[in-house]
């Protein structure tokens, strides 16, 4: 993360005129990668207080980008999905809409809004010696913000590009998922779902 952000800076202080000379458009596909935590404030557990430490620690997360900008306008869809904990899955899938502000020739900012579903599955924690589990996936409806940072350098029709972000995600609704025993008993755990997501990510890619 580092020495992405350094080659951004210092790009942005040496090289003012890497740009392709038709810059009215561009259509970008980038792989990410990243972390991100997600909110235990929005994890409410419904017995004994459970669950405050199952999403607590920030993991990291993988996904790619598709991104259309016609002139200042951007459109694009973004996937990312990770781990939150060992055992617990999280992925949103969302469309993005925002503006590209150049900074010089080679850089710009895009900044980008979120609206989208957020997935968590196989949540697992444990009461009391007992070991719960939910197989099921829960999808949330969520908004958040995504401001990048972009280099671009030409190399031949093309550009070559590398972005640093950071993103916040807010679960617009709250839902239950009930967790059964892993094995034996019929005591089900209750929780409900919904917070918010925050993180960062790294990408790379090229622009035609």
């Amino acid at each position: 993360m580092r020495l992405l952000a350094a080659a951004l800076l210092a790009a942005l202080l040496s090289s003012p005129g890497l740009a392709r000379a038709d810059d009215s458009w561009g259509l970008s596909l980038q792989a990410l990668g990243g972390v991100s935590r997600y909110d235990v404030g929005g994890l409410k557990a419904g017995i004994d207080n459970q669950g405050a430490a199952m999403l607590k620690d920030s993991a990291s997360m993988f996904g790619g980008m598709a991104l259309l900008r016609l002139g200042a306008l951007d459109l694009g869809v973004i996937y990312e999905g990770g781990k939150i904990t060992s055992t617990a899955d999280s992925a949103v899938l969302t469309p993005v809409v925002g503006f590209a502000l150049p900074l010089g020739e080679s850089l710009r900012i895009d900044l980008l809004g979120e609206l989208g579903g957020h997935k968590i599955s196989n949540i697992s924690t444990s009461n009391g010696g007992v070991d719960y589990s939910q197989a099921k996936a829960v999808w949330l409806p969520y908004v958040g913000a995504r401001p990048m940072l972009t280099l671009r350098l030409p190399l031949g029709p093309v550009d070559v590009i590398g972005s640093i972000a950071g993103f916040a995600r807010w679960d617009l609704v709250k839902r239950d998922a009930t967790l059964a025993p892993t094995a034996g008993g019929s005591t089900t755990l209750p929780y409900r779902l919904g917070g918010t997501t925050f993180g960062l990510t790294a990408g790379a890619g090229v622009e035609f």
